[in-house]
């Protein structure tokens, strides 16, 4: 094997002062060895077994081309495995106002001050050497290199009675004047009992913030699960369309036109730098006040948890806004119309019979068809009626009486246990009980039992038509033929049978209003079950009757 013998007298000459060899390792690990004086000595280059030689061969030299990687640490102030495998090592470090072994000072030393010609001549002298070059002139400034000829500004100081070294930059990007400066404005925030390192740990190419978007996901994931599927489904549309869920029907509602949400808008902003200014031409931009309203209620509801949960450390931005004042057209009924309604709901139409005798060929096949599709629309409007009757009679919702089941129901003794009710859910007791239990008039046992004959091997009160294990979906075309019948308006919806209940039980009944409101599951607050006063006006008769008969007149 050839070798090549390498003497550090040839890198010198006499008669210059300054001699600069370049030894290309890999990466640049060192770029540059300057000898700014000729009385600088060169450790000697060892070879890979550390043995004490001057001598280095080719294939030594090639292999450590291929090991040595990158320009060190990049600033770290870590320890290096040293040696690396096949790494040459040949540079000086020396510290400010310290005199090298052999010779005087070096030229580009200036009364142990840091200059720009030190920081561009200060190299490592050997294996595990990573001195500093301290500044005399500011108190704390030192320029470290490291053992892969790396150089940094750092700030060496105490702070909360320990002591700290922190990387300020490199001398890439900032001279030693900009160093001075920016070690003196360390100092005064360390006088005044600021951490100067405190705004130097954000690294903003990495995650140093919420966006929207990651808190809308968290929002989904941790508090939306406790709501109502209704809930969902409105949050999913006004604010993030990406959190629907996927609908069995993907076709259903594919050509309905959308509008750019908030969440789609600013999902990649960062949550504390919303204001006002961003909620405020969002929310004006929609014409309908309903959604509005429901916009702005699923914003603050959003916010308000990510301050609870001190995500973030802001004011909400929907607080500045009001809801918008809404005019709704009320659905009054008079109580001729109640009695009307009753009388269908609780004795339905008979079913038309459809006579075949006399009838042959096609004219009988038609006539069997009608009659058959007439049946089931009667069968389809009895079980409404008596769904009917069931929230009539215990002023249910219309969701307890889908989902409830018959083994809920004590017929022997008359006792409705209502599971899953609003009032369960919105409770903030701690314990509540899995259900509600409510007395029933006799007729509602006569309800439960001819849908137990109807439906004899499902559980539901109201199963699906298609899949009995599923509550029934809605009656929307049995409602649009009970509106047909005579004296029911054209107003009329499933949810003002409750309505009706609660205005009569409300006025001139004899009945306590704390009773119908523990009744309704409203736990005895009036202003909640007066929401669901019609206002009748004949009950109030006799107020100015009474006042009548007092002025004489």
């Amino acid at each position: 094997m050839t070798h090549q013998t390498i003497s550090p007298q040839s890198l010198f000459s006499a008669h210059t002062k300054r001699v600069e060899t370049d030894m290309m390792l890999a990466g640049s690990a060192l770029r540059s060895v300057r000898f700014p004086h000729k009385n600088f000595m060169i450790p000697p280059i060892t070879s890979p077994h550390n043995h004490p030689t001057t001598q280095l061969s080719r294939r030594s030299t090639k292999q450590s081309r291929l090991n040595c990687c990158g320009r060190g640490l990049g600033g770290h102030d870590a320890m290096l495995k040293w040696p690396p495998s096949n790494t040459l090592t040949a540079s000086t470090i020396y510290d400010a106002g310290t005199q090298p072994s052999a010779g005087k000072a070096p030229w580009f030393l200036k009364k142990g001050c840091l200059s720009e010609q030190t920081e561009r001549h200060q190299t490592v002298t050997g294996p595990g050497d990573r001195r500093k070059t301290r500044n005399g002139s500011v108190s704390g400034l030192g320029l470290r290199v490291t053992a892969h000829g790396a150089k940094s500004f750092v700030h060496s100081f105490r702070f909360n009675g320990k002591h700290r070294r922190s990387v300020i930059g490199c001398p890439d990007t900032m001279n030693v004047t900009s160093a001075r400066f920016m070690v003196l404005q360390r100092n005064n925030d360390i006088a005044a009992g600021i951490d100067p390192d405190e705004n130097m740990k954000t690294d903003y190419r990495k995650k140093y913030g919420e966006t929207l978007g990651d808190v809308i996901d968290a929002y989904f994931e941790q508090h939306l699960p406790s709501k109502a599927p209704s809930h969902h489904a409105e949050f999913s549309r006004l604010i993030a369309p990406w959190t629907r869920a996927t609908p069995k029907n993907r076709n259903r509602g594919a050509k309905r036109s959308t509008r750019l949400t908030l969440g789609e808008m600013y999902r990649d902003t960062l949550v504390a730098d919303l204001t006002p200014q961003h909620i405020g031409p969002y929310l004006q931009r929609i014409s309908a006040d309903s959604i509005a309203n429901n916009t702005l209620r699923q914003l603050r509801a959003l916010f308000n948890w990510v301050i609870r949960m001190q995500i973030v450390d802001m004011r909400n931005p929907c607080s500045p806004f009001q809801m918008r004042k809404m005019i709704k057209q009320r659905r009054d009924y008079t109580p001729e119309q109640v009695k009307e309604i009753a009388r269908h709901v609780f004795n339905p139409p008979m079913r038309q019979v459809v006579s075949l005798e006399g009838l042959s060929g096609r004219e009988k096949q038609v006539a069997a068809l009608k009659a058959g599709h007439a049946t089931q629309n009667h069968d389809q409007l009895v079980e409404l009626c008596n769904y009917m009757g069931i929230l009539f009679l215990t002023m249910a919702r219309p969701i307890e009486v889908k989902t409830a089941r018959f083994e809920h129901f004590d017929l022997d003794r008359l006792i409705w246990h209502k599971h899953n009710t609003k009032g369960i859910k919105l409770s903030r007791s701690t314990y509540e009980y899995a259900f509600r239990s409510v007395p029933i008039h006799p007729k509602v046992a006569e309800l439960v039992r001819h849908q137990r004959a109807r439906w004899p091997e499902s559980d539901l009160l109201f199963p699906n038509h298609a899949d009995q294990m599923q509550p029934r979906d809605n009656f929307q075309r049995a409602i649009k033929r009970f509106k047909q019948l005579d004296g029911v308006p054209s107003h009329f919806q499933l949810y003002d049978l409750k309505r009706m209940a609660i205005s009569m039980m409300m006025v001139g009944q004899g009945v306590r209003r704390e009773d119908v409101s523990h009744y309704v599951d409203h736990r005895g607050n009036l202003d909640t079950t007066l929401i669901y006063d019609l206002g009748f006006v004949d009950p109030l008769r006799p107020v100015t009757q009474k006042l009548g008969e007092v002025l004489g007149v």
